[in-house]
Parts: structure tokens; sequence; C-alpha cells
């Protein structure tokens, strides 16, 4: 069976997977693991729409997980029928950043393209953090300076709970030799921020507000 999933829903599932291990584990109640279950189901129709019932049946050993061997078999299992976050090669990279000469890109061989929404890394030796991913038009890249905050905060990207920090861009303004700075908290380490990412819509919403 071809893939049917985006890495986001993928996210998602898993992040449905976790639930219903935390139910189990909290409570034998009968009702209360049933009524989580229909809740989960429910939520992975709403998230992966049009859904048919051969890809559901594949998803469906997620109501009865109950251990973790059995979480990590399910992710395995699911993760075969994701669509990968399309590789990108340092050639990319470059063509998005031209200014950036000597700019530290990461290992793009290490990378587990299906586990990403999007590609960050940050250059310790400028503090500018880039951020690139796929849209309907093609590879976008943005940049900003980046400030360690040393605290928890929610994250502008995927709306959890971790460790943030200030990403500052800057455009040109209207009036000659002025500039616009805008920024938000986003996770410090982007493959947290990419793990709980479970809706690309805020990603795309955070550029939006950062380049207008």
């Amino acid at each position: 069976m071809e893939a049917f999933m985006n890495v986001e829903q993928y996210q998602f599932l898993k992040k449905q997977a976790r639930k219903m291990i935390n139910a189990c584990s909290n409570t034998k109640d009968k009702h209360v693991i049933e009524a989580m279950q229909a809740l989960v189901m429910e939520s992975i129709n709403t998230k992966i729409v049009g859904i048919t019932d051969d890809k559901l049946c594949l998803l469906k050993p997620i109501v009865n997980l109950q251990t973790k061997e059995q979480l990590e078999d399910f992710f395995k299992t699911i993760k075969t029928y994701v669509t990968p976050f399309e590789i990108i090669t340092e050639k990319n990279i470059k063509k998005l950043f031209p200014k950036d000469k000597k700019m530290n890109i990461p290992n793009l061989k290490s990378i587990d393209w299906t586990e990403i929404s999007y590609l960050s890394w940050l250059d310790s030796g400028t503090n500018r953090k880039y951020i690139v991913f796929r849209d309907e038009s093609g590879i976008i890249g943005f940049r900003g300076v980046f400030s360690y905050s040393n605290k928890k905060g929610f994250c502008t990207i995927c709306n959890q709970h971790h460790q943030v920090g200030m990403f500052m861009s800057s455009k040109k303004g209207k009036a000659l030799g002025t500039y616009v700075k805008r920024g938000n908290y986003i996770c410090t380490d982007s493959t947290a921020c990419n793990e709980s990412l479970t809706d690309f819509t805020r990603l795309t919403d955070f550029l939006k507000v950062i380049t207008e």
C-alpha cells in the first residue's frame, strides 16, 4: 500500500497513541478507556480526511496499545506509510541564502526525513537560525537572529511547552534606511518542535507574521 499520510499527520498519530497508552496506564475503568478509544478514532478521522477503510484498518490497532513495546511497533508500522519531507540538498539551501557565503549547513545525510515537517538549524557562529520547508510554491527559506531565553514557554510553531528562544527577523522598512523587526518565541530544539508539530498551518502563519 502506498503512503497516505504526511509528516504532521504521522506526528499527530504518535501523539494520539501516547494518549491511549497514558489512559490505559492511569485507569482500569472500562468506560473511561472506551471513551478514549472513541475520541482517538474520531480525531484520526478528522485529521486524515477521506481516509479509506483499508487504510483505517492499519491504524485501528492504536486503540489497543497498552505497552511501550506495542507503541514502538505501531510507530514502525505506520511510518512506512508516511510521505517524507522531500530531501533538500546543500545546493538547494545555498540558493535560498545566496548572501550567506560562510553558512554552516547541517549534516543532511543524518536527517530522518519522515520525522520532520521543516528543516531548521542554528549557526552558532552568527546566532542565525535558519528554517527551510516546502509548500505549494516550492522550497522556502528564511532566517533570523536567535536569542536563547533559558526558560520554557509555548512555541509559536508547534504550540507546545518547550525550551524556547526569541527568533527575530528584520526587513527593510518603507522609509530609506529603516528596518522593521518582527519575531516570536520558538523551540530551541527543532527536533522536539517537529515531533510536536501536528498542524502545519502554525508554521506558515508564523512565517506570514515575521515577513509581512
